[in-house]
Formats: structure tokens, C-alpha cells, sequence
């Protein structure tokens, strides 16, 4: 576990949210809430305590102490905002999630927070047909020919002002290359990587190149690409992540301890 806060002063809390809310981390907060909805329709849910999971593809949901069902949930979400303020004189904190397409906003107000954590979770099965963008992430690392000759990389998660790249390198012509990686990437990913070149080049000095790292794309994305001077790179998720059969090895069953091992 990266991060476990128990009982935090709500500015620790938004500062751990902050970091880590917009990455690829599971996120967890339990506390004593109200939660408000707007989108294709409007709802509420009055003062109680609640359970919110970040997930690591953006989905968010809201569970209460009862029942499997969330009481409110996003599959996915585009940006998440956060926030302290005073309200009647006491201070609370606010967790705006917000997609898009369509036009939805999650806002839960905590005026008290029991329990943050945050988490890398790793789900093996998924793994093994897909896996995960972080995989990509290292195995660019490990061998970054996966993109393109020369390619020397400089950093892993970069933060800026606009959040934290991918990738960030310098191919062999010494210009900086910011790359963003996606499993399904739509025009936000788009945008967001613009946002990065932009930083990078307020930042830096010389070309900055900006490119998508993806297993497959549509037209209209390649589109969006293209008009902007960004570039693709196609990617086999299976063919670049690493076998994960040493993780099923390591995975011990009772007949695997000794004598002395019991189960209370």
C-alpha cells in the first residue's frame, strides 16, 4: 500500500487526493458526507458515511454501509477537482468528479474523513489478456526501441502543471518527447497530451514532440492527432508486457507451509 492516512486533517487529505486522484492509483476515502449528482437526471444523498473508491481506469463510485449496490457511480471519469472550504464555520472538503460526454458531475462534501488510502492493485487475470497502461509504462522503460530507435528515457511520471506524463525522453536528435499512453483513447486523451507539450515547452527549450502510445486508434482520433502535429505509435499490449507466470509461481497454497501453519 502507497498511502494510509487514518483520521487526517482535511488539508492532508486534499494533498494526498491531489497527487494521486488524476493517476493511476485505487484510492479509497471513508467518511461522513452528503453527495450531490447532476447530469441526465438530479439527486442526493443526505448527511451519512460513506465509502468512495477512485478505481485506476477513473471509475467512481459511492457505496454506503449497506448493500453491494453503489449509491452513485461514474464509469468513467475526465477530471476530478479538490477543494477545502468553510462552510457555516467549519471546514470541509469537497470531491468534484466530472465526465464530459456526457455532461455529468459527482460532488461529495466530507465534513469529516476516517480513512484514506491509496493503492496499486494488480488483478492477474486482467493481466494476462490486456494488462495495464503502467505495464506499458515499464516495459517503454525497459526497452524504449519499443517507440523508436535512439529514444533515451528521462523521466516516469513527470509531474506539471497539467499532471504528470507517462513518459518523458529525448529522441536521437535530441528533441524532447512526451508520451502518453492509453488503452482506449478518446479526444480528452488528446487534449491532455497537447496540455503536456505545451508545459514541457514552456518549460524547456527546442522541439517537443508529443506522442500516443495506443494498441489501436480510431480515424477521427488519428484526426485529431494529425491537426495538432502529434504522433501515434501502435502497440501490442500483449506483445510488450512480460510473462506473468513467476507471479502465479510465487502465489503459495496451505500445502505449501509447514507443519506448523494452522488457519484460526
Amino acid at each position: 500500500m502507497d498511502t494510509l492516512l487514518q483520521n487526517p486533517d482535511l488539508s492532508e487529505a486534499k494533498k494526498v487526493l491531489d497527487e494521486h486522484l488524476r493517476r493511476e492509483f485505487t484510492v479509497q476515502i471513508n467518511g461522513l458526507c452528503t453527495v450531490n449528482y447532476q447530469g441526465r437526471a438530479k439527486s442526493k444523498l443526505d448527511r451519512g458515511e460513506r465509502l468512495v473508491i477512485k478505481k485506476q481506469d477513473t471509475a467512481t463510485l459511492v457505496h454506503g454501509p449497506e448493500n453491494y449496490q453503489p449509491k452513485n457511480w461514474q464509469p468513467e471519469v475526465d477530471s476530478f477537482n479538490v477543494k477545502t472550504e468553510k462552510i457555516e464555520g467549519e471546514k470541509h472538503l469537497i470531491l468534484k468528479a466530472e465526465r464530459t460526454n456526457p455532461e455529468e458531475v459527482v460532488k461529495v462534501r466530507f465534513e469529516e474523513i476516517d480513512l484514506v488510502t491509496v493503492d496499486k492493485l494488480i488483478d492477474k487475470s486482467e493481466l494476462k489478456v490486456r494488462g495495464h497502461e503502467v505495464d506499458i509504462h515499464e516495459s517503454i522503460e525497459e526497452n524504449p526501441d519499443i517507440i523508436e530507435d535512439g529514444l533515451t528515457i528521462v523521466e516516469r511520471e513527470k509531474e506539471t502543471p497539467a499532471g504528470f506524463i507517462d513518459v518523458f525522453g529525448r529522441d536521437k536528435k535530441d528533441r524532447w518527447i512526451v508520451i502518453e499512453v492509453k488503452r482506449n483513447p478518446d479526444y480528452n486523451t488528446i487534449l491532455q497530451l497537447q496540455r503536456y507539450v505545451d508545459e514541457i515547452e514552456k518549460e524547456y527549450q527546442g522541439e517537443v514532440r508529443g506522442i500516443l502510445v495506443a494498441p489501436k486508434i480510431t480515424d477521427k482520433i488519428l484526426d485529431y492527432l494529425q491537426d495538432r502535429d502529434l504522433e501515434y505509435v501502435e502497440v501490442d499490449m500483449e506483445n510488450v508486457i512480460a510473462s506473468y507466470e513467476a507471479i502465479d509461481n510465487s502465489q503459495k497454497g496451505l500445502s505449501d507451509f509447514d507443519a506448523d501453519y494452522s488457519v484460526d
